[in-house]
């Protein structure tokens, strides 16, 4: 276990990932399900997800110039403050369209910390560990959100919004407790805005195409749980079904990690063939026991997959001669810039296929499953 625990800084960044992610669970599992049992339609909801994600892609470069002057943990701090005010809104939701231009203005900035988990990996973990870090990493936030999810459950069906609201702050005050532990300045040197967009039209990084390439997955992660509460028709079900997938993923990212650092490239090749194959019955299932144990497998899968792949991207960004924080930066935007374009299209779409987008989701999925593992055998320097 000592290479869990190598040094003082990997144990504080599990502890801050584990409150983040407890407190972030109301917003990240059941965000899109809240939003459409509150009347919201699934076209409106890939649309409102999009410009989030392109305010955060805006936003993103303020992480460099604030956490070079405030510290990272400041930055951080000032980030959950629009996490706390985006949890208020989703249990407050009693004006639609106020709850929408609050929602996706609050929530873009609530991105400003986007890259500081990849600039703290990178600044304090070292090569021979990425792959074990990275799995208890994902362990902490497994165990975070499946509290979280726990306490949001029993927070809606009970309606005690005040406890909830109470714990979520809590725990979004926690993690900067724990990251001030390990608090540092990147020095900035430069323009972060325009040293991030030279960065970006960059046409020679792979590194930027493979977060971009992310896109696809992430959609996919914050619309299958909406995808399975429509299935099953049940919110004690649907978040049962979450709470048990979540805590199985334990054993798997604990044999991940371990194999990642032993051989990389053929541990990136086994979870892209189970992702693949994962994907594609959701595409094709239709009953309600098969999509929700194919749920299961899948969140066992995704933090798996998730940290095969940061293990490859972190190893790149410390290799780099590039400024640690400015890559992190740059690989969050080309993520956020790419999901408002795509998450508009299917907008769009979606109005006119209604819930098949989600076929549509789950083949987009499928095809940068395959380009990501592509591209990663491929990899060149970052910029």
């Amino acid at each position: 276990m000592k290479e869990y625990f190598y040094k003082k800084e990997y144990k504080y960044i599990y502890l801050e990932w584990f409150s983040y992610s407890f407190a972030y669970t109301l917003i990240e599992t059941y965000g899109t399900v809240m939003l459409y049992k509150n009347g919201i339609p699934i076209w409106l909801i890939l649309l409102i997800y999009g410009l989030r994600f392109g305010i955060t892609g805006f936003v993103t470069p303020l992480f460099i110039t604030l956490s070079s002057k405030l510290g990272i943990a400041k930055c951080n701090l000032i980030s959950n403050i629009f996490g706390i005010i985006s949890s208020c809104i989703i249990m407050n939701s009693n004006d639609i369209s106020q709850t929408l231009i609050l929602f996706i203005i609050v929530m873009g900035f609530n991105g400003l910390s986007n890259p500081s988990t990849d600039a703290l990996s990178s600044q304090y973990v070292d090569k021979e560990h990425k792959g074990r870090f990275n799995s208890f990493f994902k362990i902490s936030k497994i165990l975070g959100q499946a509290l979280g999810s726990g306490l949001v459950t029993w927070g809606i069906i009970t309606n005690n919004n005040i406890i909830l609201f109470t714990i979520i702050v809590i725990f979004f005050l926690l993690q900067y407790v724990f990251i001030r532990k390990i608090d540092y300045k990147p020095q900035n040197k430069v323009n972060a805005f325009k040293s991030s967009m030279k960065c970006i039209f960059k046409n020679n990084s792979r590194y930027k195409f493979i977060y971009a390439l992310r896109t696809s997955h992430i959609i996919e992660r914050q619309f299958v749980p909406l995808y399975v509460y429509i299935v099953l028709k049940d919110f004690t079900l649907f978040s049962s079904i979450i709470i048990i997938s979540l805590l199985l993923q334990v054993i798997t990212i604990t044999l991940i990690g371990k194999y990642s650092d032993k051989n990389i490239a053929k541990s990136n090749n086994l979870v892209t063939i189970i992702k693949l194959i994962i994907t594609t019955i959701f595409l094709f299932a239709k009953n309600k026991i098969t999509i929700s144990l194919n749920k299961t497998v899948s969140d066992n899968l995704e933090k798996v997959y998730e940290t095969s792949i940061d293990t490859s991207i972190q190893n790149i960004i410390k290799e780099s001669k590039e400024n640690n924080e400015l890559l992190s930066t740059v690989g969050q935007m080309s993520l956020c810039f790419t999901e408002l374009i795509v998450f508009s299209i299917l907008a769009f779409f979606s109005k006119f296929i209604r819930e098949k987008i989600f076929l549509v989701i789950f083949i987009l999925s499928i095809i940068s499953t395959i380009f990501i593992n592509s591209n990663i055998k491929k990899m060149d320097k970052p910029c």
